[in-house]
């Protein structure tokens, strides 16, 4: 079966995994932030991510299979003061490729708001827009399915200007971003099965960007999902057809 693994734009990106501990962890438990800011192998699992993992426990896997990170410092950083740097991509690929590598099977990766874009980013590879790093070569072929929940994917109402940092024009939320216009050029390379969840009533991102484009909606998705509440209440109240998406092919990994 597929491991689901989710990145979000708040403080974790969790993974069902079937192995032990793996190489990479000192680079993943960011004690630098917190001791919240990684949970895995156990019951530890910090309370802020249990709406989002019980549904996913209820659908089969262990508690003792789920292990998180945090990208980023955990939102210390003021929300305008941050972007897509190459940095939060580069771990969110390592721990994709480390993950599919000890399973050896295919993951699920559900991209909560900035999460989404990040994570796309980190499945696309290629080079980094801010720091011109590259990345390598497309993850496809590791990914099952791919759900963007509440994704900034075309950028943010908010963003009108491509000013402050969270909405710079080179790997910000401004709708004609280079890191957008990258992630956005391509279409269904996420994975095998690509969903999308979202709310016209979006207050942090809005429904359309500057633009004109449904900022969460996903070119190439197989399925799009648009459900009534805010941007909180699409990550937390649509967590059991989060768990229901990732779930759908599993038998055809197992």
């Amino acid at each position: 079966m597929a491991s689901p693994l989710n990145s979000t734009c708040d403080a974790a990106i969790q993974i069902a995994l079937l192995s032990k501990k793996i190489q990479i962890a000192d680079r993943l438990v960011r004690n630098d932030i917190g001791a919240h800011a990684s949970f895995g192998g156990g019951d530890d699992s910090p309370t802020r991510t249990d709406r989002y993992l019980s549904p996913i426990l209820q659908a089969g896997w262990n508690e003792s299979d789920i292990y998180g990170t945090t990208y980023g410092d955990g939102e210390r950083t003021f929300l305008y003061a941050d972007s897509m740097k190459c940095e939060y991509v580069k771990q969110i690929r390592l721990l994709i490729q480390a993950v599919a590598a000890f399973t050896e099977q295919r993951v699920d990766v559900i991209g909560y708001s900035m999460g989404s874009p990040i994570s796309r980013k980190a499945i696309l590879g290629g080079q980094c827009v801010d720091t011109k790093e590259e990345l390598g070569a497309p993850l496809t072929e590791l990914i099952d399915t791919f759900v963007s929940v509440a994704g900034v994917n075309y950028g943010a109402q908010l963003c009108f200007l491509p000013i402050a940092k969270l909405c710079n024009p080179i790997s910000g939320l401004y709708c004609t971003s280079k890191y957008l216009e990258d992630i956005n050029t391509k279409q269904k390379y996420e994975g095998l099965y690509i969903y999308a969840i979202y709310s016209e009533q979006d207050e942090i991102i809005g429904y359309r960007n500057t633009c004109g484009n449904v900022s969460a909606s996903l070119a190439g998705a197989d399925e799009e999902f648009q459900r009534p509440g805010g941007h909180a209440q699409i990550m937390e109240g649509t967590v059991d057809l989060q768990a229901n998406l990732i779930s759908r092919h599993r038998e055809d990994h197992q």
